[in-house]
């Protein structure tokens, strides 16, 4: 079941369910409403996705082990990171060596780093550089490589020992960097997109802007703020443009706002914080202060529940996609903006209506 949890006005959230079959366009699924009405809605869900098989039918057979002579098999496997450019999902598949292109206009599924050349061996985190240029974090090559749309490779970065473990990736595309974890390393290594090394944010350590294992990154895009997953601090810290500490929340627990293994993180339009915790299987949002407004999920298979998530992308249009490494999918929820609503009007006036 979904489990809300409300803090006096600071309500701004509900969640749709879908009960139907998943749906490929992006368009409001009925469902139940959380909280009902007179509640004001702020979030649905509008599809889920797993690979090839989302857009054609197949055999039992074919979901495993794909069309004849395929090396990646039709479905995704252990996905991990996830990204969204355009009309196109991004989603690491760390089981499967590859990366997940799912292309919602035409219908079709691609992949990145199955070619020889460029490789990957433990893909797990996605960006962009608006370029052109896919990034993909690799933590058993020990590199990050960047792709063209053809899955050329055209930018390595990481020289011999330079990185132990890279994990999460997150590119400010105003100042033209790219934010590295390195998780065994417990810091973040900040490069140009030229492959210079400029900054190393962070140690090990339990103090403000120290890390255990981190994780996951994101960008703020209203100022350029980096918000981190500080996994084995069970908390997120949030630092500036330029690398600062600015503020942290959360703590070890299992109350609301607590963490146990948290993990992606996001950001939408409004500044609200998406925080996903892999031990818990749910997603917490928070304001920029870091006051818990909403959580939903908890273990399952249908949609808005979750088993083992991982990481989490806001996109331009505050569409939040998740992964789940048990469950083997996407599931994309669509942020009811102001910026939404007013381009929406029909559909959030069916949001509002009684069910």
């Amino acid at each position: 079941m979904i489990k809300l949890v409300v803090y006096n006005s600071m309500l701004f959230l509900a969640l749709i369910l879908a009960t139907g079959c998943v749906a490929q366009k992006e368009k409001i699924t009925e469902g139940f409403v959380v909280p009902v009405l007179p509640e004001e809605p702020r979030l649905f869900y509008i599809a889920t996705y797993t690979g090839e098989r989302d857009f054609e039918q197949e055999s039992t057979l074919d979901t495993f082990i794909g069309v004849e002579d395929a090396k990646v098999a039709k479905s995704m496997v252990k996905p991990y990171g996830v990204a969204a450019y355009k009309e196109k999902i991004f989603t690491t598949d760390t089981a499967q060596g590859v990366v997940f292109v799912i292309d919602r206009a035409t219908k079709k599924v691609s992949f990145l780093g199955d070619k020889p050349s460029g490789k990957l061996g433990l893909p797990v985190s996605i960006a962009f550089d608006g370029k052109g240029l896919t990034y993909v974090s690799d933590a058993k090559l020990k590199k990050v490589y960047a792709y063209d749309d053809n899955g050329s490779v055209q930018k390595i970065f990481g020289v011999k020992d330079e990185f132990t473990r890279p994990t999460g990736i997150a590119i400010n595309r105003d100042l033209g960097l790219l934010y590295i974890t390195d998780t065994l390393q417990h810091n973040i290594k900040v490069y140009t997109l030229d492959g210079v090394m400029v900054q190393t944010i962070g140690k090990r350590g339990i103090e403000d802007g120290e890390f255990n294992y981190p994780t996951n990154l994101s960008i703020d895009r209203r100022n350029g703020n980096l918000i981190v997953g500080d996994t084995q601090n069970f908390r997120i810290q949030i630092f500036d443009k330029n690398g600062k500490f600015l503020s942290k929340f959360g703590k070890v627990g299992d109350k609301p706002g607590m963490f146990a293994r948290p993990k992606g993180v996001a950001v939408d339009s409004e500044g609200h914080i998406y925080a996903a915790d892999a031990a818990f299987n749910n997603v917490q949002i928070f304001n920029d202060k870091g006051e818990l407004l909403l959580y939903f999920g908890g273990a399952g298979t249908t949609p808005g529940t979750f088993h083992l998530p991982s990481s989490l992308y806001c996109d331009e249009e505050d569409r939040l996609y998740t992964t789940e490494g048990f469950n083997s999918k996407v599931q994309v929820f669509q942020y009811i903006s102001e910026v939404w609503k007013k381009n929406h009007p029909n559909e959030y006036k069916k949001l509002l209506e009684p069910r």
